[in-house]
């Protein structure tokens, strides 16, 4: 990007008055024009608890800003997080991520901002604006709103997820609570604002914002609703001035190195599958496709460890993992396992970060030779698929390995009434297909498939091989983000009721039992079906998506 006058010069240029007469008309008086002019992109939103906060997490960003001697604007963006599981609207989550991206994109230049802190906490919001970081190539700093706390019910902590198995088993018909119990524990699962707490997609991208050192160390999970919260907040608004005097910005920080330090953290942490979408998205940005890849992903996976104990991989929380020492404490343990010598937010390396860190619960953030869970994210390939995802930290042991024939369903809504519907047996592959980035459009979100598996007992006997993305939230037998997917011919489309699919996640191989040239015989007779939708954003998604292993969404350029 080339050289550009800060505003700071721009606007005490005679020709700017016009400008200037049109900013001070909203309050801003001649002082604050000659301060660094910096963009607040604040996702506040009625829409989720992981958004209703961030009014307050922008007035100490904003705070700090003024203490450090720049003037704050803030501007808005929807809060996104994927409610309407199971429904139509779900196809619009993954495609929300590049929306995203593209408004903070539009409002930066428009407006000219000098530099962009940027307040997100839900599933989308954190990769969008990483994006956007990437993209504009200005100071910019990440500031998330941080998760929720656990409930209490009947003496116990409660999370979101325990909801979810009654949930789904009313959806299947086979209720396990009376109404009044089911409502009580609806009321204790969500007690305060913030993302889920759990290691879902929001929570695995807020922690890999500071692996990647675009947020202040400690400030991925420190709960939402603390004190602690709103210090880490002013602390970001004052250091995004410093970026912007320092000439510190998005692309000095997130270099290839810290890219990988983003996926060891990934993979000791044991997070969400759709995590490797976004990174791989971040790579597309930076011009770095080449030297990220999904190879990379798995490669690292064989070098480091879940280490993180926190649900669903373990047992605990993610207040329990902030008390733990949270993300500097896991990188401090994974040592030189990390390029230390990545420079952060802090205008430090990372090195110089992780000194003060340390486990305080080694319960919760295991040694290297005591993990959770031997390698992180598996990817596997074989003749079914070039590349597909799965995490094995929430694989039952007798899943890991499994041969099956396949029940094949072409839609998301079509899979959840088959289960309903009892056509699913015991020791079945479930192939759900044209869920893809094209398919979906928009690489479909099929979590309450899993969910209802699992109300139906079947989670221990059956695998999901789906072209769809995959909740963080999810627990069993899944393989996901399937490439190439159906809409593109790929295997997946060939597959047809009765075929035998071969799961071997300790072998890393998806395979399809079906002669080639059986497969050919198909290929030749196999056309996409109409698409789903034919007008509207996702319309575009079905046209021009990126596959799964290059991250799903828009293509970065032109030539992308």
């Amino acid at each position: 990007m080339p050289a550009r006058k800060t505003t700071v010069e721009a606007f005490n240029q005679p020709g700017m008055a016009r400008t200037r007469a049109l900013v001070k008309a909203m309050g801003y008086d001649t002082e604050d024009l000659r301060r660094p002019r910096i963009g607040v992109a604040n996702s506040w939103s009625e829409t989720s608890p992981g958004h209703i906060h961030l009014r307050a997490v922008a007035d100490a960003v904003k705070a700090g800003i003024w203490q450090a001697g720049g003037t704050p604007y803030e501007f808005g963006g929807f809060g996104q997080c994927p409610m309407d599981v199971g429904h139509g609207g779900i196809r619009y989550d993954t495609p929300t991520r590049d929306v995203i991206a593209a408004d903070v994109e539009t409002c930066t230049e428009i407006h000219c901002f000098d530099g962009l802190v940027l307040i997100s906490s839900c599933d989308k919001n954190v990769p969008g604006h990483l994006l956007a970081a990437a993209r504009l190539n200005r100071p910019a700093i990440l500031i998330s709103g941080g998760p929720m706390l656990a409930g209490r019910h009947q003496g116990k902590d409660v999370i979101i997820t325990d909801l979810d198995a009654e949930t789904w088993a009313c959806g299947v018909g086979h209720p396990r609570l009376s109404d009044d119990a089911l409502a009580e524990l609806e009321e204790a699962v969500c007690p305060t604002a913030g993302s889920c707490a759990l290691l879902g997609t929001a929570n695995t991208m807020q922690c890999l914002a500071e692996a990647v050192g675009l947020a202040l160390p400690g400030s991925g999970t420190a709960p939402a609703v603390s004190a602690q919260r709103l210090w880490f907040a002013k602390q970001t608004g004052r250091r995004i001035v410093g970026m912007i005097q320092e000439g510190l910005r998005a692309r000095d920080i997130l270099t290839p190195a810290a890219l990988q330090n983003m996926i060891r953290v990934l993979h000791a942490i044991g997070g969400s599958t759709n995590a490797v979408l976004h990174i791989l998205a971040l790579a597309q940005e930076l011009d770095l496709g080449a030297s990220i890849t999904l190879e990379t992903v798995a490669q690292l996976s064989t070098e480091i460890s879940c280490l993180v104990n926190v649900r669903p991989n373990g047992a605990y929380t993610m207040a329990d993992f902030d008390e733990a020492g949270g993300v500097p404490a896991v990188m401090a343990t994974l040592g030189d396992r990390l390029d230390r010598s990545c420079r952060t937010v802090t205008g430090k390396t990372v090195a110089e970060n992780l000194q003060p860190a340390r486990v305080r619960r080694a319960e919760v953030i295991r040694p290297l030779d005591q993990p959770v869970f031997r390698g992180g994210l598996a990817i596997l390939r074989g003749s079914l698929a070039t590349s597909a995802v799965v995490r094995p930290t929430v694989v039952p042991e007798q899943m890991m390995t499994h041969t099956g024939p396949a029940r094949t369903f072409d839609s998301m809504e079509s899979c959840l009434q088959g289960l309903e519907n009892g056509r699913v047996k015991a020791g079945e592959v479930i192939v759900l297909r044209y869920e893809g980035p094209r398919g979906g459009p928009g690489l479909t979100e099929v979590f309450k498939v899993l969910g209802y598996m699992g109300a139906l007992d079947l989670d221990k006997t059956c695998a999901l091989v789906t072209d769809g993305k995959i909740s963080g939230f999810a627990k069993g037998p899944f393989i996901c983000q399937v490439s190439p997917e159906a809409a593109l011919g790929g295997p997946i489309a060939l597959v047809r009721g009765g075929d035998q699919i071969e799961v071997d996640i300790p072998g890393r191989r998806l395979n399809l039992l079906v002669p080639p040239e059986e497969l050919e015989t198909r290929r030749r007779g196999w056309t996409c079906p109409p698409p789903r939708v034919a007008h509207g954003f996702l319309s575009l998604y079905a046209r021009l998506a990126e596959p799964a292993e290059r991250g799903g969404g828009l293509p970065a350029r032109l030539n992308g």
